[in-house]
């Protein structure tokens, strides 16, 4: 899907070095020299990013479409400004722009910049708010670049079991400092073991995923269930620890007995199967960690079959 980009500028010459620079790439490039009506299209559109031409407007016209930033729903609109070559700090700071480009730099600097813009959007709107790890969009790309790289590696899906009862009878505000902590040892513990070419990632929720090489993610998959089996029991209440369970109310809103969290882990790898999108890795995965929540006692599963193999399971 091509994104959309408005040029505003009153000078030709700028509206066409724009159109040189950009015009092989996959933009839909839309060129005003208005920006009252430059302002109407942005507001019904809402477009990918806008391109400024600062040196031939008037600081009206800018405040015109710098003050969208104001808006939460063009919160994530990129806006670049094309400021003179004599443009210095003092005048970013009234401006609620991503960035800025100089005049003398634009057909060198341009494309380079809106591509830049754009990743770091995409890092932005795909992080969790909760824990700061990428999201399910770079998680997809991730899984997918290594597949079409043909490097071997290990995915491991994990959940908590129980969560939603304990979410239920304590709060979302003691769920949510639950949900950062395993966020926490997930990150530690994979980056202390496997220092560099690791991935770690928030589905959402309380779904997380990492990815390390096949011969030590079963390791640090012990590791991790011991260490957030233990830290997780400071969040009950003595009462409940006491009685190793909680009474919450289950889906059907019938009361029921749960006990204590816990966290399961499901991990395949390109190892022992060959898998072509991310999407038949992250199914695979997620049929483990269905296994590993049956599993009374290691709470993690390993797919070790082959394409044409069942399901085998530690």
């Amino acid at each position: 899907m091509s994104k959309k980009i408005i040029a505003i500028s009153k000078n030709e010459k700028i509206k066409q070095l724009i159109s040189n620079t950009l015009e092989y790439n996959n933009y839909e490039i839309s060129y005003y020299s208005d920006f009252k009506k430059a302002l109407e299209i942005i507001c019904q559109e809402i477009p990918n990013l806008i391109l400024i031409d600062t040196i031939n407007a008037q600081v009206s016209e800018i405040f015109l479409i710098n003050n969208l930033k104001y808006d939460p729903i063009f919160i994530s609109m990129i806006i670049i400004f094309i400021v003179a070559d004599d443009f210095t700090c003092d005048n970013w700071k009234n401006n609620l722009i991503d960035d800025y480009i100089r005049i003398g730099s634009l057909v060198k600097e341009l494309k380079m910049r809106v591509e830049l813009s754009f990743e770091r959007v995409e890092r932005m709107i795909a992080t969790n708010p909760l824990t700061r790890h990428t999201g399910n969009l770079v998680i997809q790309k991730e899984i997918q670049s290594r597949l079409d790289r043909g490097e071997i590696f290990a995915l491991a899906y994990a959940d908590l079991d129980n969560f939603k009862p304990f979410n239920d009878k304590y709060g979302f505000s003691r769920g949510d400092e639950i949900i950062k902590m395993l966020g926490r040892i997930i990150m530690n513990i994979v980056r202390t073991e496997q220092p560099h070419g690791n991935f770690i990632g928030h589905i959402g929720g309380d779904d997380f995923v990492y990815i390390m090489k096949p011969e030590l993610i079963e390791s640090t998959t012990i590791r991790i269930i011991e260490i957030f089996n233990n830290l997780v029991r400071n969040f009950y209440d003595i009462e409940d620890l006491k009685k190793g369970y909680i009474e919450s109310v289950n889906r059907q809103g019938e009361k029921q007995i749960f006990p204590i969290m816990t966290l399961s882990v499901g991990i395949t790898s390109n190892k022992y199967r060959k898998f072509n999108h991310f999407s038949e890795m992250a199914e695979a995965a997620s049929e483990m960690k269905s296994v590993a929540k049956k599993n009374q006692y290691s709470k993690y599963a390993i797919d070790r079959r082959k394409n044409s193999e069942q399901s085998k399971s530690l």
